[in-house]
């Protein structure tokens, strides 16, 4: 249900693969447009997603989407 989505704020539905949180490439450009505050790039395949809590999001290798891994002590801008 909507009322479910926790990343409804952002206008991102909240997806799951293998147990973890994912982010479609066009899920992550739609949020790279209307929320960049959200967006921490690090490199091409490596962002931090700033949603509900903080996300590290790696693409693997030949997808098309970005596995999320909550990082609840991660702040913007932090030294990795």
């Amino acid at each position: 249900m909507w009322y479910d989505n926790p990343w409804a704020p952002w206008g991102l539905t909240w997806s799951t693969r293998d147990g973890s949180p994912v982010v479609t490439e066009t899920g992550l450009w739609y949020l790279t447009a209307k929320h960049p505050e959200a967006v921490e790039r690090v490199n091409d395949g490596e962002f931090w997603l700033y949603l509900d809590r903080p996300y590290h999001a790696v693409r693997p290798s030949d997808r098309a989407y970005f596995v999320l891994r909550p990082d609840p002590y991660r702040r913007r801008g932090a030294a990795r």
